[in-house]
């Protein structure tokens, strides 16, 4: 039998109830637009009313825009070998907006997988004879099949992943490659076409490029709707250029690089280049890095780039113009010389650096982007026996961009999607 107690109890918790449920969805739009990912969750089970919104498109790219900028690094897997004798899995570790430093415990992340692209908070994965695109934050991933095209070597950084925002497209980039007849190792990649998946279809397009060259190896990025990369292009200062795909159109565009400086080193080859190139995203822009040209590594494989001495960081401030602008000119001592992960390794006026002993740090960049020998370096953490040349980092995002929707001819597997209850 209820008493005078339990009603004065139960009334409160029935005006609440339904103090919520007064609430238009506009206005449960913009509260729930400010909560993190972890509770939005979570309010999936509340009810109908909430699921609706946190379900909706706009809402999901909504949140997604407001959602704050963490840098990944990925350390790929390490085979068993006579010094190093067991088998370390790839891992993943996120730098946070204070760069605190955490592992990503990914369920959806097999230890051969390895990551080449990242793009509004989903994962891109190259395996042997899959891709695999994963949402870490709801669990639902996609397994695609490869292009159906004769391969002469596939390798991982030959894939490229990005969105457009006016169509909402995502699209997968294949660079089929081609040995070049009579080449010396080292030279750049030839095709003649790339190969193109939206999400949600059901095959891979063919699309011709308008050059054979192309170095993916040093860096693909995705901004604005458009990739970009670096190609070979004569008759500019420094004989690349670099390429830009529209992702709605499927066109493509070459940019001239800006007016690049020789670089003053007299301990390289006569025949050496002076400089050697990368192609990096600072705050949502394209930029094109240049470091002293360095022998240690093969131009075909894709290894970070050693830095001693000057790095300069080119922004395209208006691709229909080629105007670029010089964002920040980076001393490092030549006596300790510093690796930059492919192809994101600057956020927050930070940047990522590691060494030869699996160090990695975080340096300021300071005032107007001049940095100098007296910078003091900030450990974050020791990653070996990882690959000091083989780390990858990306932006990522914790988001909930739902990967059912383009499911097409991919597999999708995913963990229970939260239910809201049945209404009362």
């Amino acid at each position: 039998m209820a008493t005078d107690k339990d009603d004065h109890i139960e009334r409160p918790m029935e005006n609440h109830a339904a103090s919520i449920s007064r609430i238009t969805s506009d206005v449960l739009h913009e509260i729930l637009l400010r909560l993190p990912i972890s509770s939005l969750l979570r309010f999936l089970r509340t009810c109908h009313q909430w699921r609706d919104v946190i379900s909706d498109s706009c809402f999901v790219m909504g949140h997604a825009n407001r959602a704050p900028e963490h840098l990944l690094l990925f350390l790929p897997r390490v085979d068993a070998s006579e010094s190093h004798k067991t088998v370390s899995p790839g891992r993943i570790k996120i730098f946070d907006e204070k760069w605190s430093v955490s592992t990503w415990a990914a369920s959806s992340m097999d230890p051969d997988d390895h990551l080449f692209a990242s793009c509004n908070g989903l994962l891109c994965f190259y395996r042997k004879y899959t891709l695999k695109i994963v949402n870490p934050m709801t669990g639902q991933s996609l397994h695609l099949s490869k292009p159906d095209r004769k391969l002469f070597r596939d390798l991982y950084y030959l894939y490229s992943f990005g969105f457009h925002p006016a169509t909402r497209e995502y699209k997968l980039i294949y660079f089929h490659r081609e040995p070049r007849h009579g080449s010396l190792s080292g030279q750049p990649f030839c095709f003649d076409s790339i190969q193109v998946y939206t999400l949600g279809e059901d095959r891979w397009r063919e699309i011709r490029a308008p050059k054979e060259s192309c170095l993916v190896n040093l860096g693909v990025v995705n901004v604005d709707g458009a990739m970009y990369w670096i190609t070979e292009e004569e008759g500019t200062c420094c004989g690349v250029a670099v390429m830009r795909f529209d992702l709605r159109d499927e066109t493509f565009a070459p940019l001239r690089p800006p007016p690049l400086k020789a670089c003053e080193a007299t301990d390289r080859p006569c025949d050496a280049p002076d400089l050697s190139y990368h192609i990096t995203e600072v705050d949502r822009k394209v930029c094109l890095v240049t470091v002293p040209f360095s022998c240690s590594a093969p131009l075909w494989r894709r290894y970070n780039a050693e830095v001693a001495g000057r790095m300069d960081v080119w922004m395209l401030q208006s691709p229909a113009e080629d105007r670029w602008f010089l964002r920040y000119s980076i001393d490092l001592p030549a006596s300790a010389p510093r690796f930059v992960p492919q192809p994101c390794f600057i956020r927050g006026e930070k940047i990522l650096l590691h060494d030869h002993d699996g160090g990695a740090f975080c340096q300021d960049l300071q005032g107007d982007g001049m940095q100098t020998e007296d910078c003091s370096e900030v450990a974050l953490l020791n990653f070996r026996p990882y690959r000091y040349y083989e780390t990858q980092s990306y932006l990522y995002k914790e988001t909930l961009v739902p990967l059912d929707v383009y499911a097409g001819a991919a597999i999708v597997r995913s963990s229970r999607w939260p239910l809201a209850p049945p209404d009362v």
